[in-house]
């Protein structure tokens, strides 16, 4: 009769022993280790164009000299991708509806019919994010405030 010990540690957690890996019988075959999975990509603004006076925000309406105030970096996992998104941005005028400012490129679009309203500390207006595009909405019977500084930052998972 053979007898069992579990070793525990001073919380009482069982402690296990290891093995090595190729002792392990119907393992899968597919794992990878730490250093072999993807990592993040340097913050890009490649394919992110603005429209209706919107501009990455650098204090002015000119913008900056590749300041990547709107940019995003993603790790691609082959069959789909992490992407990570900031954008700090402003428009140029005021305007009482919704209104797109920023297009998306369609490597990092989502899949589903995403409508996220973030609120911003202007009270009267919100940041709509949905499949490629970054609007500003205002209140019904309120406008936006011209160069003013507005952000929204979402990480997300993607197979575009």
């Amino acid at each position: 009769m053979a007898n069992t010990v579990n070793l525990k540690d001073k919380n009482k957690n069982f402690i296990y022993p290891t093995t090595s890996w190729t002792a392990i019988q119907d393992k899968p075959t597919n794992l990878v280790t730490a250093d072999q999975l993807p990592t993040l990509s340097e913050w890009t603004t490649a394919g992110i164009t603005f429209s209706n006076g919107g501009y990455p925000w650098a204090g002015t309406s000119t913008g900056g000299s590749d300041d990547h105030n709107c940019a995003y970096r993603i790790t691609d996992f082959g069959s789909f991708k992490h992407v990570e998104l900031r954008c700090i941005f402003g428009a140029t005028s005021a305007f009482s509806a919704t209104t797109k400012l920023i297009n998306l490129p369609s490597t990092i679009a989502v899949d589903w019919d995403l409508n996220s309203w973030v609120p911003t500390s202007d009270n009267n207006t919100t940041v709509q994010f949905s499949a490629n595009s970054i609007s500003l909405s205002p209140k019904a019977g309120t406008s936006t405030i011209a160069n003013y500084m507005y952000s929204y930052v979402f990480e997300y998972y993607t197979t575009a």
